[in-house]
């Protein structure tokens, strides 16, 4: 069960990579949440997961700047402080958080009505067309009062931070609530070298006449003022490049995969981004998880399916109980043999749509486990909250882990389920995800819409030989421990020297 030998350090690879490439550089990171949660005590808790933590590793590294927006009136009272948040560790250099206040009202027009639902439903191919959207009065406004002020104000902030530099500058931004700010922060900062990376998916050109002219236009405009923009999958780079010149018109280059416009030139990348392998096996062996683990063993039947996910609409959760009561019925005697154990986080609870799927979601596990279950066996035992310990816990558990996404940039699930089972656990895995890109050669392939097909693969996973479930274990996890968080950065660090280069010497 033990993984493919790693460097002691991803960490350590990561910082020694930003300061060889990154020196010529005045940094600043751009994102919506920034790097660290404020306290009722007065400090701050630092976020958690790999991206958070390998973002954090380069801003250490090189003394960068964060900017991100005041999103609750924690955040917004560090706003109005005269001096950033500086955080310092031992070994490190200083980073330095500013917060940046749009007003609650703003940031919950570009929060709440365009970012989730528009964007993200669009990106995910979730809107029920012949009905939704709507665009009307209160999404326009949204868009000029929220959005578009959000992205100005924090593209506004990293321009003054920039121009204190004697060095040029060179802004990391952050995923697609930030779409418009690129072109703001060029138009005060022609010199600067700027990287967007866009953790979600990239639809097909004609799904993004969903939105205005005004609204996709913009988006478009904006991203391409990047010198470098950065994607899950090659899949997701054409799916871009081809908006860029099906619904924008600008010229692009498909071999090179770059864009032309306004005299510049935007590179296109996918960069499949991965988790910290030495982080997450170091936390799935601590006591608590161990001990969570041993109390799912006590009322475990012999197979157990698993999910962790968030509870949202792309995660096509009720399909995956569907296609468990349809391999139940047609496998009767696997009846008290196996048990389905969803951990899910509520998501999005703002939002009506994300409100009444998880509704949705609790009713049809009712429902299977009324028709279903007998007595001392429910089929399926659903949990919601939010533990890091208690996922992992059920990653170690798994026999077959379940991920039947609609559409996702990549589906971190399935990297950090290979990483930490136990039990040569088979994961059955969607085509649409971006991680099936590296991992389908070791999954179970589904059609997330095919209750059938996924039934059946259910039915394969848990009466797999072992030899078999052992080789696919290993070669996923192998893939996990190559590709992992550093080498995501790592990538990214390198074309931004290779295709952009320094102008001028450290220390200049």
């Amino acid at each position: 069960m033990s993984s493919p030998p790693r460097p002691p350090s991803a960490w350590a690879s990561i910082r020694s990579s930003a300061a060889r490439l990154l020196g010529w550089w005045s940094p600043v990171i751009l994102s919506n949440r920034a790097p660290v949660e404020p306290l009722a005590s007065g400090g701050v808790r630092r976020g958690s997961g790999g991206l958070v933590t390998a973002l954090v590793t380069v801003a250490e590294a090189t003394g960068a700047d964060w900017v991100a927006a005041a999103r609750n009136p924690s955040e917004r009272k560090l706003s109005a402080r005269a001096k950033p948040l500086e955080i310092e560790r031992e070994g490190a250099q200083q980073m330095r958080i500013h917060f940046v206040d749009s007003g609650r009202t703003a940031y919950d027009q570009h929060y709440s009505v365009i970012c989730n639902p528009l964007l993200w439903f669009l990106q995910h191919y979730l809107w029920n067309l012949p009905y939704e959207p709507v665009i009307d009065r209160r999404t326009h406004r949204a868009w000029t009062e929220g959005y578009s002020r959000v992205n100005a104000d924090l593209a506004d902030e990293v321009v003054r931070i920039a121009r204190s530099s004697a060095r040029r500058p060179l802004i990391l931004v952050q995923d697609y609530q930030l779409y418009l700010a690129p072109r703001r922060i060029r138009q005060g900062l022609r010199e600067a070298v700027m990287q967007q990376f866009i953790h979600i998916p990239w639809p097909e050109p004609h799904y993004w006449r969903v939105l205005p002219a005004e609204f996709r236009n913009a988006i478009i405009d904006g991203i391409v003022a990047n010198d470098i923009i950065g994607f899950q999958t090659a899949h997701d780079v054409s799916n871009f490049l081809a908006t860029c010149e099906e619904v924008r018109g600008l010229r692009v280059d498909h071999r090179d995969r770059v864009v032309l416009h306004q005299g510049g030139l935007a590179w296109a990348r996918a960069y499949p981004i991965s988790v910290d392998v030495d982080g997450l096996e170091r936390a799935a062996r601590g006591a608590e998880v161990r001990q969570i683990e041993a109390d799912i063993a006590s009322w475990r039947p012999p197979q157990l399916i698993v999910r962790v996910d968030r509870a949202d609409p792309a995660k096509n959760i009720i399909r995956g109980f569907l296609a468990y009561e349809r391999m139940l019925q047609d496998h009767p005697e696997l009846r008290r043999q196996v048990s389905f154990f969803a951990f899910l986080q509520p998501s999005r609870q703002d939002v009506a749509a994300y409100r009444d799927y998880a509704r949705a979601v609790q009713a049809i596990v009712k429902r299977i486990n009324r028709d279903q279950g007998e007595p001392g066996w429910d089929p399926i035992r659903l949990e919601m909250g939010e533990n890091q310990r208690r996922a992992l816990a059920a990653f170690r558990s798994y026999d077959v882990l379940l991920v039947n996404s609609i559409l996702d940039g990549m589906n971190l699930v399935a990297k950090e389920g290979a990483i930490v089972n136990q039990r040569d656990g088979v994961v059955v895995l969607s085509e649409s995800t971006g991680a099936h890109h590296e991992l389908g050669h070791a999954a179970i392939s589904i059609n997330p819409f095919d209750l059938e097909h996924t039934a059946a693969a259910l039915h394969r996973a848990l009466t797999m030989a072992p030899g078999e479930r052992a080789r696919r274990a290993r070669e996923m996890r192998q893939v996990v421990a190559e590709s992992d968080i550093a080498r995501w950065v790592s990538l990214q660090l390198q074309d931004l020297h290779d295709l952009i280069g320094p102008s001028v010497p450290p220390g200049a």
